[in-house]
Formats: structure tokens, C-alpha cells, sequence
């Protein structure tokens, strides 16, 4: 671009431009002309073609009409027709004018009159008289083939004619005359050409011609001095911006030194930086103001399941960590993101990433956001995988609340069932059913057969009472022989009644302990909420009451609370 503006000799590439696009522009509009005067041409032809094909079907719906025969108007004789010449009542000979002689001397007429001349022509012509010339016989042949019509220009003598020819086609008025010529109705059974003066067209377009010719020199005058005025002025311009240019560049010289310095030290500190992140015992990854990963440490690659830190970089850390079957649109999520949204540190101590297999793992987390002129351009994230302290968590959890020997709930998990149960029964206006179980005949198969056997019986008793509840039910083991099982949603009495029925059947079964066969029973106590209590402690203390009564009627047995128990 600098050469071009700069050397003049190149000006004359857009002055040629500017020339080819004149010229194109002329000969589009040269061309529009020709059409335009093309179609006036057709216009005129076509329509003298339907006012001479309109007398014809004029005459043909009348069968013809009848003329005075004379010098000009003789019988046709290639009309076989019956009253072709008939004598009128004065004496007067007539004859029979057909459309095909009508049209004849109509064409005479038009001829003599306005200088248009008519020819009515065919490829099978009765009169030698309408054969065709070698253009109307190629017209004709088209016609044949589907083509509706043709007009040209053509030079005769000197003097530029419009030539037009349209089809006739046989309609029913015409079948009386062509059905012996073996013509149906639609056939092309001849041609009407229209020759006439084309002065008319031609004259104006050539004066059009003239005035666009004048106009696009014009234009192109106007458009290349602009060209050449504004290429002058850029040239003046670029050559003062060419000597500042060269009055700067020992500025630039020194400056270049002294940023060369500075990137320097500055790469220097960003190498010790990232030496100091890989060497860091915890994961580290950057991301920029849209979340997209800046740089991830070794340790992050390795607990995400990457190998190279350019398989995240660019990458939307939170998309990547957090993926839909893990995420649960809980705050630690949303407080990472302030960091680089809002500015603000974030921490959470129990969030869950994703490794690239899909594999979720437990994380701790500490985000903090990065400023740059007081504006956040990001954030660093450290985190740690506590996979073992989750897992050290969930077996103190699960002492804590599940009996070592049978697996079931223990004291602690059964009240706190209670309490959701009855909560849940307050909201859905229905029952709680708490059943207290206690073993009959345990005692004495431990005491024969030692605490292993007992043992072993607990864990066989634990399993069928499991096995008699529903998912949503909770078996639970408060020490010693004594079970318990809390019946949330209870509608009716009756369904705590088929449980309690169900648990005395199945601990009624035998008992297989090493090679010893020992049978047991169990007494079970049923209190209700809220009928028999509107408390948890009340209901257990409501359904271990109705547990002795039990036992005091011989035991296998069930029975539930009442107001007389107390």
C-alpha cells in the first residue's frame, strides 16, 4: 500500500478500474435498452396477432360470412364446402369467405394502410400460396415443440424490421373446415407472421445510447480526479508520517531497552512464582474473569486426572470440576465463583470435584481473587483432596449411630428416626406406629450355649426383622434383646397390626446356630402417635408398657397401648 501511494506511475491501476467499471456499467445498460425495446417490439407484434386472430374466430363462430364476388374477391376454390357461391335475391353473386381467405385479404389491407405485412402460413398449406419461408418453417416446428413465440430484428433493403410470429391453433368453431385434414382441437395448424417498420424502437434507443455514453465518461472523468486528488493528498501525508516516523525510532530504541529489562525481571519473577506453585503440596489452578483456566500445577493435573497442564488451559474450570451428576446447585459452588465475579475470597471445607473419568472425589478449597488496578481480572484456587478424612468421618458416623453386632440403627440414629417420622406425621396428617420388641427365651439360649451363639441368633433376628418391613420402615437394636421398628405414614391400625404379625411369625422360625436348632418367640409392644403420645419418649415409654403386657399373656404376642396401661 505504502509503494502504491508513493510511487505515482501506480495511480493509473484504479484509474483503469474505475474505466473497466464504466464500461461494464454502459454495456449493462446498452444491454437493458435492447430488451426494453425488444419487448415493445414483441408487445406491438403480439397484439396485432390477437386482433387479426380475433376477426378469424369471429368469422369461423359464423361459418364464414359471404362477400360480393369481384375482381378482388373470387371464389376460393380450395374451399370444399356446400354454399360455397350462392346468388342473392337482386341477382348478386356471393361466395363464401373462410377465415384463411378473410385473413388474406385482410393482410392486404393492413399492408396498404399502415406498412405492416401479415402472412398466414403452414407446414401442410391447402393454397401454395401460405407455404411457409425457411424462418416461419423453423417458427412452425417450434410451435409444434411447445414454444409460444418469436420476435426478432431483422434488415431488409437497408431499413431494420420487427419480425413476430405467434401459433393458430385449431379451435372447435374451426373443426367444420380441418377435421377432414385430420386436425383435433389444440393442434398447430398453421402460423400468422407480423413483419413491421422497427424505426420507431430503435431510433430513441440510439439516442439513449449516446446520452449513457456521455454520462459514464463523465463519471469516470469525476471519479478518477478524485482519485488522483485524494492518492495526492494520502502521498503528502504519509511522506510527513515517514519523517516523524524516522524521529522516533531512536525513542523507540531506548524505550525497547528498557522494556527488553523489564520483561526480563518480570519473567524471572514469574518462573520463581510457578517453581514455588509446583512445588506446593496442594492443587493450584488460575482462571481468568470468564472462569477459563490460566495455568494448573502438577498436584491439581494429577487429582483432576490430566497429564498436561494444556488439556485445561482455556477450559472453564467450573464446568470441569463440577459436572451435572455431581452438581447440586448448593452455595459452595456459587461462593467459588465470587472470587472472580465479585472479589470475594470463598472457602468451603466439604465440596466435591470431578476427575476427567467422570470419578467425583471429596475436596477442601480456598479461593481468593486477583486485582489488577483495582479491578478483578480473576482468581487462584488451592484445594486438597480429603477423601481419607471424609471416609475417617463417615466410620466415626457410622459407630456412632449403627450397632457394631447387627448393623441395624442404634439408639442414637432410632430417636432421631422417631423424631423425623413424627415431624413428617405432623405435616401429612397421619400416624406413627412404634413397635417394641423384646426376644423371649433369649437369656437362656445364651447362657446355654455362650455369648457367641447369642450373638449369632442376634444377627439372624436382626435380618428377619429387617425383612419384614417396608424401605421406608427403621429397624433398630437399643441394646441387649430388645428391638424396636418405627412405622412412619401409618393410615390404619391394621397395617401395624400385619407388621407385628409378620415379626412374631418369622422370629417363631427356627434358629440355626452351628449345629444346634433353637427356637425363640417375641413379645411386642405398639404405641401410636399421636394417640398414645405426642412425643417420642412418651411413645417409647407408651410401647415398652405394652410389650409387658405381653409378656404377661404368655408371650408370642402383641398388644398395643391403652389409656389403662398407665
Amino acid at each position: 500500500m505504502k509503494r502504491f501511494v508513493l510511487n505515482p506511475k501506480y495511480w493509473l491501476w484504479p484509474l483503469a478500474l474505475w474505466a473497466v467499471v464504466a464500461i461494464l456499467s454502459l454495456t449493462w445498460s446498452w444491454r437493458e435498452l435492447d430488451h426494453h425495446a425488444r419487448e415493445l417490439a414483441t408487445n406491438e407484434g403480439r397484439f396485432v396477432f390477437k386482433m387479426v386472430d380475433t376477426v378469424r374466430l369471429w368469422n369461423a363462430g359464423h361459418g364464414g360470412v359471404y362477400a360480393l364476388v369481384d375482381a378482388t374477391t373470387k371464389p376460393n376454390p380450395y374451399l370444399d364446402v356446400p354454399d360455397r357461391d350462392i346468388v342473392s335475391r337482386s341477382g348478386k353473386s356471393l361466395t363464401l369467405l373462410n377465415p384463411a381467405y378473410m385473413t388474406r385479404q385482410l393482410a392486404d389491407v393492413v399492408l396498404e394502410h399502415s406498412g405492416i405485412r401479415l402472412h398466414l402460413t403452414s407446414l401442410k398449406p391447402l393454397n401454395p400460396g401460405n407455404k411457409a419461408n425457411e424462418w416461419e418453417s423453423a417458427a412452425l416446428t417450434s410451435f409444434e415443440h411447445g414454444v409460444a413465440e418469436l420476435s426478432e430484428f431483422i434488415v431488409e433493403d437497408g431499413r431494420t424490421l420487427s419480425r413476430y410470429m405467434a401459433p393458430l391453433r385449431v379451435k372447435e368453431a374451426c373443426m367444420n373446415c380441418h377435421r377432414k385434414q385430420g386436425y383435433k382441437v389444440g393442434d398447430v395448424r398453421g402460423g400468422l407472421s407480423v413483419v413491421f417498420p422497427a424505426d420507431s424502437f430503435l431510433a430513441p434507443l440510439r439516442a439513449e445510447k449516446r446520452n449513457l455514453a456521455v454520462a459514464h465518461l463523465t463519471v469516470w472523468l469525476l471519479l478518477s480526479a478524485l482519485t488522483v486528488f485524494f492518492l495526492w493528498r494520502l502521498r503528502g501525508q504519509m511522506l510527513m508520517l515517514e519523517e516523524a516516523r524516522s524521529q522516533q525510532e531512536s525513542l523507540v530504541e531506548v524505550r525497547t531497552a528498557e522494556l527488553k529489562e523489564q520483561v526480563k525481571e518480570r519473567v524471572g519473577a514469574e518462573e520463581r512464582l510457578r517453581l514455588m506453585i509446583n512445588a506446593s503440596g496442594s492443587g493450584i489452578y488460575g482462571v481468568d474473569f470468564d472462569g477459563r483456566c490460566t495455568f494448573c500445577n502438577p498436584v491439581a493435573l494429577r487429582l483432576l486426572g490430566y497429564r498436561d497442564e494444556r488439556e485445561v488451559l482455556g477450559q472453564d474450570m467450573h464446568e470441569l470440576v463440577h459436572r451435572p451428576a455431581a452438581e447440586d446447585d448448593s452455595l459452595p459452588h456459587l461462593c467459588r465463583l465470587k472470587s472472580y465475579r465479585d472479589g470475594q475470597s470463598a472457602h468451603d471445607e466439604n465440596d466435591v470435584f470431578c476427575r476427567v473419568d467422570g470419578e467425583c472425589f471429596p475436596v477442601e478449597y480456598r479461593s481468593h481473587p486477583i486485582f489488577s488496578d483495582g479491578q478483578v481480572i480473576g482468581a487462584v484456587v488451592t484445594f486438597a483432596d480429603i477423601t481419607a478424612r471424609v471416609e475417617k468421618h463417615k466410620i466415626v458416623w457410622k459407630k456412632a449411630n449403627y450397632d457394631e453386632l447387627t448393623d441395624l440403627p442404634n439408639r442414637n440414629l432410632f430417636y432421631d428416626r422417631l423424631d423425623q417420622a413424627i415431624a413428617q406425621s405432623g405435616r401429612s396428617e397421619t400416624q406413627v406406629a412404634l413397635l417394641f420388641i423384646d426376644l423371649d427365651g433369649f437369656k437362656a439360649v445364651n447362657d446355654r450355649f455362650g455369648h457367641a451363639a447369642g450373638d449369632e441368633l442376634l444377627r439372624i433376628a436382626a435380618e428377619r426383622l429387617a425383612e419384614s418391613v417396608r424401605d421406608s420402615d427403621t429397624v433398630a437394636r437399643l441394646g441387649g434383646d430388645e428391638f424396636t421398628i418405627v412405622l412412619p405414614q401409618v393410615s390404619e391400625t391394621s397395617e401395624a397390626q400385619v407388621v407385628a404379625a409378620k415379626t412374631l411369625e418369622q422370629l417363631s422360625q427356627p434358629f440355626v446356630l452351628g449345629n444346634q436348632e433353637v427356637r425363640i418367640s417375641g413379645s411386642i409392644g405398639i404405641a401410636l402417635y399421636p394417640r398414645d403420645g405426642g412425643n417420642g419418649i412418651t411413645l417409647i415409654k407408651h410401647a415398652d408398657v405394652a410389650m409387658y403386657r405381653a409378656k404377661e399373656s404368655g408371650r408370642n404376642a402383641y398388644r398395643f397401648f391403652s389409656d389403662g396401661d398407665d
